[in-house]
């Protein structure tokens, strides 16, 4: 009976290592240790190697609070390099920015807002460099500008508008050559006869 249940046992013991190996990973986020330093505390330094604490790297979460103790910045920070979504508030408590980090380096969608609840910015990123297309707004919503990058290089559709939605320039970078019109409007006035 003893050696039935042990190989009952070593055989599902394989049966899920078989099973876990060849499942897909799920990325498992870890938070940092609830500790809270301030922006301006001398004691954190910021330097190639990422953030230090007391000259050793910095787990927790760089903030930035009001004189009511609100806080209106919040970074997380692993190992010494920002890690997780940082967020950051206008001091009248509207939504101000999401921004995610892996290892000190700005990934995925990066979101700004104008104090009126509007997109102002929405960035992408892959391992800190711009890629994909980049967005700005103006403070109606209307689109200002579309950018495309990849890794890190202007590359595709470029244009921008007016405030009146007005397309103003509208061109494609491909292998560093541009395709395409910019339309400037000079500021030099015309004479008139």
């Amino acid at each position: 009976m003893y050696i039935n249940l042990m190989k009952r046992l070593m055989v599902a013991g394989l049966l899920l290592i078989v099973f876990a190996c060849n499942s897909p990973k799920k990325q498992i986020r870890i938070l940092p240790p609830d500790i809270n330093v301030l922006n301006f505390d001398t004691a954190l330094k910021r330097n190639d190697n990422g953030y230090f604490y007391h000259g050793k790297p910095f787990s927790g979460y760089l903030i930035q609070q009001e004189k009511d103790g609100r806080v209106v910045y919040k970074l997380p920070i692993i190992n010494g390099w920002e890690n997780g979504l940082a967020l950051a508030l206008y001091n009248t408590g509207e939504k101000l920015l999401e921004r995610y980090f892996e290892q000190g380096k700005a990934e995925g969608l990066f979101k700004q807002w104008w104090p009126n609840g509007n997109y102002r910015y929405l960035f992408n990123y892959k391992n800190g460099q711009f890629n994909g297309t980049q967005t700005v707004f103006f403070p109606n919503s209307k689109v200002r500008q579309k950018s495309n990058y990849q890794t890190g290089n202007v590359e595709g559709l470029q244009q921008n508008w007016d405030s009146t939605g007005q397309l103003i320039s509208n061109y494609t970078i491909k292998n560093n050559k541009l395709y395409g019109v910019i339309s400037v409007k000079s500021c030099i006035p015309s004479a008139t006869h």
